[in-house]
């Protein structure tokens, strides 16, 4: 027997079902045992670390198990010769499970040194700009697009910006995005999604309940709650406040100039809570507010420049809200009667 083209044929899948049957039986015999010497398998082993073995395993599985379902028994009777040849079969099932069992390990690991290597994922660098209370700046992007970032606020984005147009938002921001078809600017903030391919609008994100406002001053935009398909456009002049956990999504007119009033260095307070105002100034002049006593309900609206002080405000506002006022350092002490 020409054992060794036998094998390739086995390893190949391409022997019958009679081949393999005396196959098996090969390798049940004396002959075998000799011919399965350590130093063959150092060569099978050396030849599968070469490729020249490239078999179907499936195949050759299904005609190992056609072959025994042919010949099993039933088993009754528990005697000598029947114990004999039922470990011998499983001493040969055994001898064929760990050259094939071999012969995968060395295939799989082959392949897995000669595959083309997965190219690495490149770390994506961002960079973070972040205003503190009582401080805004403007940010150029590497697109040409500028960003208006109010004080307590940031924007997260990736380096590599032009091609990257994603941003990630905390607190408020005005937009005016440069065109770029190929790639759509898009904000993130609250779980908020607004897509924009060249046009100007204002997020924030300072509402009740995680809330975003977004207003659209020039060109379109398209809202989305992250993870959703449906989606809401604004045309200018037009404002939605929508939240991550509210579903229905609606929109109305405001006047959008003056909700980006901030970024001239003007306040503006329209029909405004104390609560409101108390906020705003915190952040606007980077100062920490102490109320004591009960405030009012009143509501006050008012417009101050860039120039004006903090206790000019605060005269302001005391005359309308009925309040008195200490100021140290950065520290307001409001007083109700």
């Amino acid at each position: 027997m020409e054992y060794q083209n036998k094998i390739d044929a086995f390893y190949k899948g391409e022997l019958s079902q009679q081949e393999a049957e005396e196959f098996l039986e090969f390798l049940e015999s004396k002959e075998a045992e000799e011919y399965f010497s350590g130093d063959l398998i150092q060569i099978w082993i050396s030849r599968l670390k070469d490729e020249e073995y490239k078999w179907d395993s499936q195949k050759v599985w299904e005609r190992i198990k056609a072959s025994k379902l042919k010949d099993a028994e039933p088993y009754f009777a528990e005697n000598t010769r029947t114990k004999k040849l039922w470990n011998a079969n499983w001493i040969r099932a055994a001898v064929v499970v760990f050259i094939l069992g071999l012969t995968s390990v060395f295939y799989f690991q082959t392949q897995k040194v000669e595959s083309p290597q997965t190219p690495a994922i490149a770390e994506v660098e961002f960079i973070t700009n972040s205003n503190p209370k009582g401080q805004k700046t403007k940010v150029m992007l590497e697109d040409g697009s500028q960003v208006y970032l109010n004080s307590q606020s940031s924007i997260t984005y990736a380096k590599d910006f032009k091609t990257n147009r994603y941003i990630r938002l905390e607190g408020e921001a005005f937009f005016e995005v440069a065109e770029d078809k190929e790639h759509p600017f898009e904000v993130e903030a609250n779980g908020i999604v607004t897509t924009a391919l060249g046009t100007s609008f204002n997020i924030t994100t300072f509402q009740k309940d995680e809330q975003v406002a977004v207003t659209l001053l020039t060109g379109k935009v398209k809202l989305q709650q992250q993870g959703k398909n449906e989606y809401l456009e604004l045309h200018p002049g037009e404002e939605s406040l929508l939240s991550q956990n509210k579903s229905k999504m609606h929109k109305y007119k405001v006047s959008a100039q003056d909700r980006i009033l901030w970024t001239k260095g003007i306040l503006k307070f329209e029909e405004a809570s104390f609560g409101e105002m108390v906020e705003v100034l915190e952040r606007w002049y980077a100062v920490d507010i102490q109320v004591s006593g009960n405030p009012n309900s009143l509501k006050a609206s008012g417009v101050f420049d860039n120039q004006e002080s903090l206790r000019n405000v605060l005269n302001v506002m005391s005359e309308t809200l009925e309040f008195d006022f200490e100021i140290e350092d950065q520290v307001i002490t409001i007083k109700y009667n």
